[in-house]
Protein backbone atom coordinates (compact mmCIF):
# COMPACT_ATOMS: atom_id res chain seq x y z
CA UNK A 1 0.00 0.00 0.00
CA UNK A 2 3.22 2.39 -0.74
CA UNK A 3 3.97 3.95 -4.11
CA UNK A 4 7.04 2.12 -5.58
CA UNK A 5 7.19 3.20 -8.75
CA UNK A 6 8.23 0.83 -11.42
CA UNK A 7 10.79 -1.67 -10.07
CA UNK A 8 11.09 -5.76 -9.64
CA UNK A 9 11.42 -4.93 -5.80
CA UNK A 10 10.24 -2.22 -2.82
CA UNK A 11 10.19 -2.02 0.88
CA UNK A 12 7.09 -1.77 2.69
CA UNK A 13 6.24 -1.92 6.20
CA UNK A 14 4.52 -5.09 7.32
CA UNK A 15 1.84 -2.86 9.32
CA UNK A 16 0.68 -2.02 5.52
CA UNK A 17 1.08 -4.87 4.37
CA UNK A 18 -1.07 -7.99 3.49
CA UNK A 19 -0.50 -11.58 3.04
CA UNK A 20 -1.20 -13.12 -0.81
CA UNK A 21 -3.05 -16.31 -0.85
CA UNK A 22 -1.70 -19.02 -1.78
CA UNK A 23 -4.48 -19.76 -4.36
CA UNK A 24 -3.29 -16.34 -6.21
CA UNK A 25 -0.41 -15.16 -8.43
CA UNK A 26 1.45 -12.04 -8.83
CA UNK A 27 -0.60 -11.35 -11.08
CA UNK A 28 -3.60 -11.09 -9.36
CA UNK A 29 -2.11 -9.55 -6.49
CA UNK A 30 -1.44 -6.12 -8.43
CA UNK A 31 -5.24 -6.12 -9.34
CA UNK A 32 -6.00 -5.61 -5.89
CA UNK A 33 -4.96 -2.11 -5.55
CA UNK A 34 -7.28 -1.10 -8.49
CA UNK A 35 -10.25 -3.32 -7.15
CA UNK A 36 -9.79 -2.02 -3.70
CA UNK A 37 -10.24 1.65 -4.68
CA UNK A 38 -13.56 0.82 -6.70
CA UNK A 39 -14.85 -1.18 -3.58
CA UNK A 40 -14.52 1.49 -1.16
CA UNK A 41 -16.33 4.09 -3.59
CA UNK A 42 -19.45 1.94 -3.62
CA UNK A 43 -19.29 0.97 -0.21
CA UNK A 44 -20.40 4.53 0.06
CA UNK A 45 -23.24 3.89 -2.25
CA UNK A 46 -25.39 1.77 0.31
CA UNK A 47 -26.62 -0.51 -2.45
CA UNK A 48 -29.04 -2.52 -1.92
CA UNK A 49 -30.73 -5.25 -4.06
CA UNK A 50 -33.02 -2.74 -5.11
CA UNK A 51 -30.71 -0.19 -6.32
CA UNK A 52 -30.12 0.96 -9.64
CA UNK A 53 -26.74 1.19 -10.24
CA UNK A 54 -24.97 2.79 -13.52
CA UNK A 55 -20.94 3.01 -14.05
CA UNK A 56 -19.77 6.01 -15.98
CA UNK A 57 -16.39 4.52 -17.47
CA UNK A 58 -15.18 1.28 -18.78
CA UNK A 59 -11.52 1.40 -17.49
CA UNK A 60 -10.25 -0.60 -14.74
CA UNK A 61 -11.89 1.39 -11.83
CA UNK A 62 -15.42 1.65 -13.87
CA UNK A 63 -14.80 -2.06 -14.41
CA UNK A 64 -14.14 -2.83 -10.91
CA UNK A 65 -16.84 -0.67 -9.62
CA UNK A 66 -19.17 -2.92 -11.93
CA UNK A 67 -18.17 -5.70 -10.16
CA UNK A 68 -18.49 -4.47 -6.50
CA UNK A 69 -22.10 -3.25 -7.07
CA UNK A 70 -22.97 -6.44 -8.50
CA UNK A 71 -21.15 -8.17 -5.51
CA UNK A 72 -23.12 -5.63 -3.50
CA UNK A 73 -25.91 -7.09 -4.41
CA UNK A 74 -27.15 -4.59 -6.83
CA UNK A 75 -30.86 -4.94 -8.55
CA UNK A 76 -29.22 -3.99 -12.02
CA UNK A 77 -26.10 -2.30 -12.76
CA UNK A 78 -25.60 -0.70 -16.58
CA UNK A 79 -21.90 0.75 -17.94
CA UNK A 80 -21.97 3.53 -19.80
CA UNK A 81 -19.10 4.91 -21.69
CA UNK A 82 -18.66 7.01 -24.77
CA UNK A 83 -16.53 4.02 -26.40
CA UNK A 84 -17.99 0.60 -26.52
CA UNK A 85 -14.46 -0.66 -26.97
CA UNK A 86 -14.97 -2.45 -23.50
CA UNK A 87 -18.51 -3.30 -23.26
CA UNK A 88 -17.72 -6.94 -23.25
CA UNK A 89 -15.47 -6.03 -20.62
CA UNK A 90 -17.90 -4.81 -18.67
CA UNK A 91 -20.51 -7.71 -18.69
CA UNK A 92 -18.39 -9.97 -18.25
CA UNK A 93 -17.26 -8.39 -14.56
CA UNK A 94 -21.50 -8.50 -14.38
CA UNK A 95 -22.97 -5.49 -16.02
CA UNK A 96 -26.49 -6.17 -17.37
CA UNK A 97 -26.57 -4.05 -20.32
CA UNK A 98 -24.03 -0.83 -21.82
CA UNK A 99 -24.85 2.55 -22.93
CA UNK A 100 -22.99 4.79 -25.29
CA UNK A 101 -22.90 8.25 -23.96
CA UNK A 102 -23.89 11.74 -25.79
CA UNK A 103 -27.29 13.28 -26.84
CA UNK A 104 -30.41 11.21 -24.74
CA UNK A 105 -27.78 9.24 -22.90
CA UNK A 106 -30.00 9.75 -19.86
CA UNK A 107 -32.91 8.20 -21.14
CA UNK A 108 -30.96 5.35 -22.73
CA UNK A 109 -29.70 4.56 -19.25
CA UNK A 110 -33.03 4.72 -17.42
CA UNK A 111 -34.36 2.41 -20.44
CA UNK A 112 -31.69 0.14 -19.68
CA UNK A 113 -32.14 -0.16 -15.80
CA UNK A 114 -35.86 0.17 -16.01
CA UNK A 115 -35.82 3.60 -14.57
CA UNK A 116 -33.51 6.06 -13.53
CA UNK A 117 -29.96 4.96 -11.73
CA UNK A 118 -30.74 5.71 -7.92
CA UNK A 119 -26.71 5.34 -7.74
CA UNK A 120 -24.17 6.77 -10.25
CA UNK A 121 -20.50 5.82 -10.34
CA UNK A 122 -18.48 8.19 -11.94
CA UNK A 123 -15.21 6.72 -13.20
CA UNK A 124 -13.93 8.92 -15.81
CA UNK A 125 -12.39 11.77 -14.30
CA UNK A 126 -12.86 14.49 -16.85
CA UNK A 127 -14.31 18.20 -16.75
CA UNK A 128 -18.05 18.01 -16.89
CA UNK A 129 -17.92 14.43 -15.60
CA UNK A 130 -20.19 15.88 -12.03
CA UNK A 131 -22.44 18.10 -13.76
CA UNK A 132 -23.39 14.66 -16.29
CA UNK A 133 -23.88 12.36 -13.34
CA UNK A 134 -26.21 14.54 -11.61
CA UNK A 135 -28.50 14.87 -14.60
CA UNK A 136 -28.27 11.06 -15.10
CA UNK A 137 -29.13 10.13 -11.17
CA UNK A 138 -32.86 9.85 -10.10
CA UNK A 139 -33.78 12.76 -7.85
CA UNK A 140 -32.70 11.97 -4.44
CA UNK A 141 -29.92 9.66 -5.79
CA UNK A 142 -26.31 9.37 -4.76
CA UNK A 143 -23.07 10.31 -7.25
CA UNK A 144 -19.91 8.51 -5.82
CA UNK A 145 -17.12 10.29 -7.45
CA UNK A 146 -14.26 7.77 -8.15
CA UNK A 147 -12.51 9.56 -11.41
CA UNK A 148 -10.31 11.88 -9.54
CA UNK A 149 -10.07 14.82 -11.65
CA UNK A 150 -7.35 17.12 -11.16
CA UNK A 151 -8.81 20.28 -13.01
CA UNK A 152 -11.88 22.37 -11.59
CA UNK A 153 -14.97 20.87 -12.50
CA UNK A 154 -18.06 23.14 -12.35
CA UNK A 155 -21.29 21.77 -10.43
CA UNK A 156 -24.68 23.67 -10.88
CA UNK A 157 -25.55 23.60 -6.71
CA UNK A 158 -29.12 24.50 -7.95
CA UNK A 159 -29.49 22.30 -10.14
CA UNK A 160 -27.95 19.16 -7.32
CA UNK A 161 -30.41 20.89 -4.95
CA UNK A 162 -33.24 20.77 -7.23
CA UNK A 163 -32.73 16.79 -7.62
CA UNK A 164 -31.85 16.13 -4.41
CA UNK A 165 -28.41 14.85 -5.20
CA UNK A 166 -26.10 13.82 -3.07
CA UNK A 167 -22.36 13.93 -3.72
CA UNK A 168 -19.61 11.24 -2.08
CA UNK A 169 -15.83 11.40 -2.48
CA UNK A 170 -13.60 8.69 -2.15
CA UNK A 171 -10.14 8.84 -1.32
CA UNK A 172 -8.20 5.52 -2.23
CA UNK A 173 -8.94 2.31 0.15
CA UNK A 174 -8.33 0.92 3.41
CA UNK A 175 -6.34 -1.90 4.78
CA UNK A 176 -9.39 -3.78 4.89
CA UNK A 177 -10.33 -3.19 1.75
CA UNK A 178 -7.27 -4.88 0.26
CA UNK A 179 -8.00 -7.94 2.50
CA UNK A 180 -11.84 -8.05 1.42
CA UNK A 181 -10.26 -7.96 -2.81
CA UNK A 182 -7.71 -10.83 -1.53
CA UNK A 183 -10.48 -12.83 -0.08
CA UNK A 184 -13.02 -12.55 -3.04
CA UNK A 185 -9.96 -13.51 -5.08
CA UNK A 186 -9.60 -16.65 -3.03
CA UNK A 187 -13.36 -17.36 -3.05
CA UNK A 188 -13.03 -18.05 -6.81
CA UNK A 189 -14.38 -14.48 -7.93
CA UNK A 190 -11.42 -13.71 -10.42
CA UNK A 191 -13.44 -12.32 -13.13
CA UNK A 192 -10.97 -9.02 -12.59
CA UNK A 193 -8.27 -11.07 -14.59
CA UNK A 194 -9.84 -10.38 -17.87
CA UNK A 195 -9.29 -7.03 -17.71
CA UNK A 196 -5.40 -7.52 -17.80
CA UNK A 197 -5.37 -7.27 -21.66
CA UNK A 198 -1.33 -7.04 -21.67
CA UNK A 199 1.55 -7.83 -19.60
CA UNK A 200 5.02 -6.04 -20.65
CA UNK A 201 8.59 -5.49 -18.90
CA UNK A 202 9.74 -3.05 -17.07
CA UNK A 203 11.90 -2.15 -20.08
CA UNK A 204 9.01 -1.68 -22.28
CA UNK A 205 7.31 1.01 -19.68
CA UNK A 206 8.00 4.16 -20.97
CA UNK A 207 7.02 3.81 -24.46
CA UNK A 208 3.56 2.24 -23.70
CA UNK A 209 3.00 5.16 -21.35
CA UNK A 210 3.31 7.13 -24.14
CA UNK A 211 0.73 4.87 -26.25
CA UNK A 212 -1.70 5.08 -23.45
CA UNK A 213 -1.62 9.10 -23.13
CA UNK A 214 -2.14 9.17 -27.33
CA UNK A 215 -5.51 6.81 -26.99
CA UNK A 216 -4.35 3.34 -27.10
CA UNK A 217 -7.26 1.54 -25.22
CA UNK A 218 -6.50 -0.87 -22.69
CA UNK A 219 -8.39 -1.87 -19.92
CA UNK A 220 -5.40 -2.98 -17.69
CA UNK A 221 -1.78 -3.16 -18.66
CA UNK A 222 0.36 -4.41 -15.83
CA UNK A 223 4.22 -4.85 -15.51
CA UNK A 224 6.24 -7.81 -14.96
CA UNK A 225 9.52 -6.79 -13.72
CA UNK A 226 11.00 -10.73 -14.21
CA UNK A 227 9.48 -10.97 -17.93
CA UNK A 228 12.26 -11.27 -20.20
CA UNK A 229 12.06 -8.16 -22.51
CA UNK A 230 13.09 -9.99 -25.53
CA UNK A 231 10.16 -12.22 -25.39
Amino acid sequence: MVAGGFAEYTRVKAATSIKLPASLTLADGALIEPMAVSLHGVRLANITSETRVVVLGTGAIGLAAIFWAKQAGAGRVVAASRSDRHAQLAQLMGAEAFVKTGDGEAQRVADALGGAPQVVIECIGVEGALNQCIMMAQPGGTVVSLGFCTKPDVVVPALATYRHVSLAFSMAYSLDDFETVARTFDKGHVEARSMITETIPLAAVADTIEQLRAGRGDAKVQVDPWMNPTG
